[in-house]
């Protein structure tokens, strides 16, 4: 996993950004309804507390805010849509939330000691946020969002915050409490993708498994605009029970590794690959017409076969070859279409000898 995995999710594929937003809106709706529970529990401890006339307006405020985070329940719900719905329901949810600390602590501007619990609240909200798996950069803007908000209320209540230790207590304290919000949301992320990678690559070569290509064909046909062209290469690993049988298991999963290894290093990061069942494997190849992916196919043929795996048995070589099918469309093809078409294909270079490409026609 690289660092630009942490630090935004414009490298994600779409299929990841789905689960990890409904992920969010599952963790911010456990959140509000946390808090509205906290600031019903808080009015109790107010009414204990607190003298008869900070009792009547607070309990107002809280009663407020409470029906502007009731809203957001709903659109917590519709957060699973897309990232826009997302990014909305946290700006409100710190917008109301820091307006009720602002006026929460104007309230107590002639008090000579504030209340620790209204003190302490952003740094509480901090620790709330650090539930939700979110990049370093948007967990940035949100701690940011936080400490602006925070001193420019202190410098409203008393302009002369600024010129005194207090500044620096309120600053460091307000760095630490973000610091460790971003470890934590950086861990829920990791955590996240690795479980996100352990449901969708196969294990043994690494490759996407066909659950992902899948999602990835969708999203491919999807975006492509009229008439831009797609290719589909559908391989498959001539005679590989034989190797199984003859060479053992382990000789064949060493070849599968090997063969995944090779189509990856020559495809690059454009195309997709996965593995598609058993010695089948599927490459998409997006904005390429049929002669360049029966080239590219062809390509992928005479590599395989010019890497042959070593028997640790008798050190002899064992010459690997795959037939491949080669289809292409655009989005007025279905994907099982296109698929079957390929597979097709796939179904004639057998018959016709194997370790070759046919298009389908």
């Amino acid at each position: 996993m690289g660092l630009n995995e942490y630090w935004s999710d414009r490298s994600h594929s779409q299929d990841f950004k789905l689960i990890r937003i409904g992920f969010v809106a599952v963790r911010f709706r456990w959140l509000v309804s946390l808090l509205l529970m906290g600031i019903a529990g808080w009015i109790a401890v107010d009414w204990w507390v607190l003298d008869s006339a900070h009792f009547h307006l607070l309990w107002k405020v809280r009663l407020m805010t409470g029906v502007m985070l009731t809203p957001l329940l709903p659109l917590s719900y519709l957060c699973k849509l897309n990232r826009r719905w997302m990014v909305l329901s946290l700006f409100a949810l710190l917008v109301i939330l820091l307006l009720f600390n602002a006026v929460s602590l104007w309230s107590f501007r002639d008090v000579a000691t504030m209340p620790t619990g209204y003190m302490a609240f952003p740094y509480f909200l901090l620790a709330l946020l650090a539930v939700l798996p979110l990049p370093i950069r948007s967990g940035l803007r949100v701690a940011i969002t936080i400490t602006a908000a925070v001193l420019a209320t202190d410098y409203w209540l008393d302009s002369h915050t600024l010129s005194n230790g207090k500044l620096i207590e309120r600053v460091w304290l307000l760095l630490c409490f973000s610091l460790a919000m971003l470890w934590v949301q950086t861990g829920q992320l990791r955590m996240l993708m690795d479980l996100y990678r352990e449901s969708t690559r196969d294990p043994l070569t690494r490759l996407m498994n066909r659950r992902l290509f899948m999602e990835q064909f969708k999203t491919v046909r999807y975006e492509s605009k009229p008439g831009q062209m797609y290719s589909v290469i559908l391989f498959d690993m001539d005679k590989f029970k034989r190797i199984n049988d003859e060479c053992g298991h382990l000789i064949g999963d060493e070849v599968l590794v090997s063969v995944s290894t090779t189509l990856a290093d020559i495809l690059g990061q454009d195309a997709i690959v996965a593995r598609y069942g058993g010695e089948e494997f599927v490459v998409l190849l997006p904005n390429t017409e049929l002669d360049q992916g029966i080239r590219q196919a062809e390509t992928l043929r005479l590599a395989i076969e010019s890497q042959p795996i070593v028997s640790p048995l008798d050190e002899s070589e064992i010459l690997v070859t795959v037939s491949a099918g080669v289809v292409a469309g655009d989005n007025t093809h279905s994907i099982s279409e296109l698929l079957q078409q390929a597979d097709e294909a796939l179904y004639q270079a057998k018959s016709r000898g194997r370790n070759c490409v046919i298009a389908y026609e």
